[in-house]
């Protein structure tokens, strides 16, 4: 029984020996683990500063050119309606330019300023004589309202024909699918575009025209 307990003890011994190296084994290399693990650590952080140096540096030496922000449309307008001055519906186009200034209105809706210019065709047949053809132009100074980025709603005023008039145009942008889904540097906007003069014409007298008008951007 003597012999039992002693080769217990000595087991026991044994035991507590190679537990001991093995934790002095575990905490040996817990430093160099810890070690490493830091160098790596140390070694990302610099390689994430060097890369957003070289983005800072690459904006910096990309500056804006003069004509960022601005956009060219081209409209046409298919008339359907047309005032007493006109015995044929006009014809023609427009080209708005739309600047980057504005202000926002609200959460999701911005004004913009824009200039539209255009020129379209019109003929009078008079009961009694010869027909009269006349050309009115637009030159006008507005701006857009956008409901995030959407719904539109354009407006101009200023020389229709041969007296002060209204341009007006409404509808959907479809911003959203041309540049942001389809990555395309232009836009296309469909509404009704209307327009109305308080002399359409020298001798004539207040009129307007109208039709859906389908407009092509292109953003710089």
């Amino acid at each position: 029984m003597f012999l039992s307990f002693r080769v217990l003890v000595l087991s026991l011994f044994l035991v507590s020996i190679l537990l001991i190296s093995g934790c002095d084994v575990t905490l040996e290399s817990q430093p160099k683990l810890f070690e490493s693990r830091g160098q790596e650590f140390r070694d990302a952080v610099e390689e994430t500063a060097d890369a957003e140096e070289e983005l800072l540096e690459y904006v910096e030496e990309a500056p804006a050119g003069p004509l960022a922000g601005f956009s060219v449309g081209i409209a046409s307008t298919p008339g359907f309606v047309a005032g007493e001055s006109f015995s044929k519906i006009p014809i023609g186009g427009s080209v708005v330019l739309t600047t980057p200034y504005g202000f926002k209105l609200g959460e999701g809706l911005r004004f913009t300023i824009s200039l539209a210019l255009g020129s379209y065709s019109g003929t009078y047949e008079p009961a009694e004589g010869d027909p009269v053809e006349f050309n009115p132009s637009i030159l006008g100074v507005g701006g857009n309202l956008t409901l995030a980025k959407i719904v539109f709603v354009e407006g101009h005023t200023g020389n229709i024909g041969s007296g002060m008039g209204l341009r007006g145009f409404a509808g959907v942008s479809l911003e959203r699918i041309m540049k942001k889904s389809l990555g395309l540097p232009f836009n296309i906007l469909v509404g009704g575009e209307g327009f109305y003069s308080t002399l359409i014409a020298e001798g004539g007298s207040a009129s307007g025209w109208g039709g859906v008008g389908v407009r092509l951007d292109y953003g710089f």
